[in-house]
């Protein structure tokens, strides 16, 4: 053989490897089960997905009875899908929808059946609205209670209540990192700290939200006092000296195009600031909630039910309506009292609250949620959640 033919040969066997190399590998994604029957009762189902890539996962328009583990994942993996209650007659249908970069996908139908003796769906879009004072990381002693210990019951008990948005107190930098971490896969938090001009920082509290059903805008956050714009010691007294305030946004559900105005509170622990603050947090609802949107107020106001004419309830409830006072026993579930103390299954007192107003929002059911985890407490609150339809 000639040597150019030979060095030709060899320049066209390169050229046919390398082409052979630079093709790109189809991408395959598949599941199993391809289709999940659900009872009525709440309850955790699993699919193996099985693929050569990265992908993302999602439910198509968002249904808040149902709720995955993760968002994404890679290659072959495991997927949790859990369903709430269906209290309801009629059966329900989702589909749980996986995609890659290249275009590949796959789905999962769930099929959750009705209850036989159960009641007409609600008119409107249901929505779970919760508050939870999580306790301060590093404050307590006893080895149960140390924030590395009780952080992952902590976890638990979020996941558990299954809070489509949901308001938090005492959220030091150690549990904002903690919860930016460990549940991003299902929410999105924003916090507000009081000790802070530009509302950032230790001591805070925040909103949590589903990141797949909403989106946020209009974010804002205020002082509990006679200048709401200017962070002061407004919360001094016998009990101590703190800054308190509250943070507030628009949050916008994806699939019904719904929008919400929705607040957060820490209230006062001295009485007297706390009464004269309370007004404050009406004022600015009215004044950045113009439209009138369906509105939600909640959180940790450290203050209990009083009929009392300018009492700190008394103020919030003649422009809100509290749930907990209009629905009927059977659809209340849990303890009455909200805070526990480390020490109190039943909790001692009612201090966490979920208020509402608007045309066309109707509370369906109150929960606070008493269940220990282990025999012991999440934190010295129990988590407080109602369930709204919205027209």
């Amino acid at each position: 053989m000639r040597p150019w033919r030979f060095v030709s040969l060899l320049f066209l066997a390169g050229a046919i490897t390398a082409s052979c190399q630079d093709k790109p590998v189809q991408e395959v994604i598949s599941v199993e089960p391809g289709t999940i029957t659900a009872l009525s009762e709440p309850g955790n189902y699993e699919v193996q997905v099985v693929s050569n890539a990265a992908w993302e996962v999602s439910v198509e328009d968002n249904p808040v009875w149902l709720t995955l583990t993760r968002n994404a994942g890679h290659e072959n993996a495991k997927l949790g899908i859990r369903v709430s209650e269906n209290k309801y007659r009629d059966a329900r249908d989702a589909a749980v929808v996986f995609k890659t970069a290249g275009g590949a996908g796959a789905r999962v139908t769930v099929h959750q059946e009705g209850k036989a003796d159960g009641g007409d769906a609600p008119d409107g879009t249901v929505f779970r609205i919760g508050t939870y004072n999580l306790r301060m990381s590093g404050l307590d002693k006893e080895t149960a209670y140390v924030w590395d210990v009780r952080k992952e019951r902590l976890k638990r008990s979020i996941n558990d209540c299954n809070f489509d948005i949901f308001g938090i107190q005492e959220v030091s930098t150690v549990t904002q990192a903690w919860l930016d971490s460990e549940l991003s896969g299902q929410y999105v938090f924003r916090y507000f700290s009081p000790y802070s001009q530009r509302g950032t920082g230790d001591r805070a509290q925040g909103i949590g939200y589903r990141k797949d059903a909403f989106t946020l805008s209009d974010w804002n956050y205020f002082w509990a006092s006679d200048d709401p714009g200017t962070m002061s010691d407004n919360d001094t007294g016998s009990q101590g000296s703190y800054k308190r305030g509250g943070c507030c946004c628009v949050l916008t559900h994806k699939a019904s195009g719904i929008r919400i105005f929705f607040m957060n509170n820490h209230g006062c622990l001295n009485s007297a600031p706390n009464i004269a603050g309370a007004p404050v947090y009406v004022e600015q609802e009215k004044r950045l909630n113009p439209e009138g949107l369906p509105s939600f107020f909640v959180g940790d106001m450290n203050a209990r039910e009083s009929s009392e004419a300018g009492s700190v309830y008394m103020t919030y409830t003649s422009w809100w309506k509290d749930p907990y006072m209009m629905l009927d026993t059977s659809k209340k579930s849990g303890c009455s009292g909200t805070y526990n103390g480390y020490s109190n299954p039943s909790g001692k007192y009612r201090i966490d609250y979920v208020f509402f107003r608007g045309d066309g929002v109707t509370p369906l059911r109150y929960c606070c949620d008493n269940k220990l985890i282990d025999g012991l407490y999440a934190s010295d609150h129990f988590p407080v959640w109602v369930e709204f339809a919205i027209k």
